[in-house]
């Protein structure tokens, strides 16, 4: 319990900092772009939020070592292929309106393992 509460401490720091760092370059931009950056990086959070819980569910099931392993490796693989897809549409729409946006890469916990995903920093 006392993991998972530390787990979602920690995500509500990290979108608090990422709002933040975005949020002093935001003049620039449009409203509907501002809009659709938050609505990425909480997709991004979401997912890796479900991501956290299906491990932790799937390390409860109490299987073998080495097949847990293996669909955590799945997970983390299908976690990052997702996120890395909606970061490349936002810069690509971003870029559109002659914005640069940032990757700016941040570490959360899957289960046992770190792994870094990408919400944005505009500028």
């Amino acid at each position: 319990m006392k993991k998972r509460i530390k787990k979602a401490l920690l995500l509500v720091l990290i979108m608090i900092t990422v709002l933040a760092l975005f949020a002093q370059s935001a003049f620039a931009m449009s409203q509907k772009l501002l809009d659709e950056i938050d609505k990425t990086n909480e997709q991004i959070f979401k997912e890796v939020e479900k991501a956290q819980e299906k491990a932790e569910k799937e390390a409860l099931k109490g299987k073998g070592e080495e097949e847990f392993e293996e669909y955590l490796d799945k997970l983390i693989e299908k976690l990052i292929e997702s996120t890395e897809k909606k970061a490349a549409k936002l810069i690509k729409k971003a870029a559109k309106e002659g914005v640069t946006l940032e990757k700016t890469y941040i570490e959360v916990e899957i289960y046992d393992r770190v792994v870094t995903v990408d919400p944005f920093y505009a500028h």
